[in-house]
C-alpha cells in the first residue's frame, strides 16, 4: 500500500454535530474568530453549500461531550454556528495524533492560504518550540527556510510597538533582521529609529536598501579591527540581500554574533560541503 492510499484510508468523512467539536481559539494560529468576523461567509455558505469540509482529529478522551479537536477550518465553523446548524461536514483525521503534529497542520494551512500576518506567524512557531521542535525540524516539516523560521523567532522578541508595525506589513523579512540587531545591539531606541527610517522609505515609495549601512562596509573594507555584533549583522542581513538567501556566509557570521551554536554552523557547513562535493564531518567532543 502506498503511503496516499493508506492516508485515504484513515481519512473519513462525515457530517459530525458541532456540539462534538472542541474549538480552541488558543490552538489556531489566527486567533480567536468572532461571528461578526464570518457575517459574509455564513452567507455565502447558505445560498452556495460548503465548499471545502473542515478538519478535525478524535480526542484521546472525551471533554464534556466533545469527541473532536478542530483542526482546520475555524472560519467555516464558526459560520455554521452564526447559521444554527447542527452538523458540518468534516473530514476526520485519525493520522494526526500529537500536539505538535495538529499545530504544524494548522499552520501550515493558513500559510497556504497566505491568511496570517508575520507575527502571528511567530506566535504559532513559538508554540512549536514549546512543543520541543527545533528550527531544523520546524521548517523541514513546514517546507519552509531556516532563515524563514529564524525571522520569526526574532519578532516576538522586539517591543510591542515594533511587532504591531511588522503585523501591519510595514517590515519585509530583510528589514525584521535589520531591525532586530538594532534592538539587541543599541537598545529600544536605535529599534524604533531604524522602523520609523523604514517607515519613512516605504511612504516616500522607496525600497530601504541602508544606503548608510552600505557605505559603511565599504568605508571598512580596508580597516582589520574586532567587528561588533552590529557590524555582522549589518554585513549579515547585506549578503542576504546579495543572494537573495541564506549562504554559509551568513551562518558564520550568525555564529560569530552567537547567535546560533556550534553544533548548528557546523550542520550548515556539512550542508554547504554536500553540495560542493566536499567530504565534512562534524568535530566529535573528543575532539577527533
Amino acid at each position: 500500500m502506498t503511503k496516499t492510499d493508506q492516508l485515504l484510508a484513515e481519512i473519513k468523512i462525515a457530517n459530525v454535530p458541532l456540539s462534538e467539536i472542541k474549538y480552541d481559539e488558543e490552538f489556531n494560529c489566527r486567533g480567536a474568530i468572532t461571528p461578526m468576523d464570518v457575517v459574509d461567509l455564513a452567507k455565502d455558505i447558505q445560498q452556495q453549500g460548503l465548499i471545502q469540509p473542515i478538519i478535525v482529529a478524535p480526542l484521546d478522551a472525551e471533554e464534556n461531550g466533545k469527541k473532536y479537536l478542530l483542526i482546520a477550518g475555524h472560519r467555516r465553523y464558526m459560520a455554521f454556528r452564526v447559521n444554527k446548524s447542527d452538523r458540518i461536514p468534516a473530514i476526520i483525521r485519525t493520522d494526526i495524533g500529537d500536539e505538535a503534529a495538529r499545530r504544524i497542520f494548522n499552520l501550515s494551512e493558513n500559510l497556504n492560504r497566505k491568511a496570517l500576518n508575520v507575527t502571528q506567524e511567530a506566535g504559532a512557531i513559538t508554540k512549536l518550540f514549546n512543543l520541543g521542535l527545533t528550527e531544523d525540524k520546524i521548517a523541514h516539516r513546514l517546507g519552509v527556510s531556516r532563515d524563514w523560521v529564524q525571522v520569526r523567532t526574532m519578532v516576538l522578541k522586539l517591543p510591542p510597538l515594533v511587532q504591531e508595525e511588522i503585523a501591519a506589513g510595514w517590515l519585509n523579512q530583510t528589514q525584521i533582521r535589520d531591525v532586530y540587531s538594532h534592538y539587541m545591539n543599541g537598545g529600544i531606541d536605535a529599534c524604533y529609529s531604524v522602523v520609523k527610517e523604514f517607515k519613512d522609505d516605504k511612504l516616500k515609495g522607496r525600497k530601504g536598501t541602508r544606503k548608510k549601512v552600505i557605505k559603511k562596509i565599504h568605508q571598512d573594507l580596508k580597516v582589520k579591527k574586532v567587528r561588533s555584533r552590529e557590524e555582522m549583522f549589518q554585513l549579515q542581513n547585506y549578503c542576504f540581500e546579495q543572494f537573495n538567501r541564506n549562504t554559509i556566509i551568513s551562518r558564520v557570521l550568525a555564529w560569530a554574533a552567537g547567535e546560533i551554536h556550534s553544533e548548528a554552523l557546523h550542520e550548515s557547513i556539512e550542508a554547504f560541503a554536500e553540495e560542493q562535493g566536499v567530504d565534512y564531518s562534524c568535530p566529535s567532543e573528543e575532539g577527533d
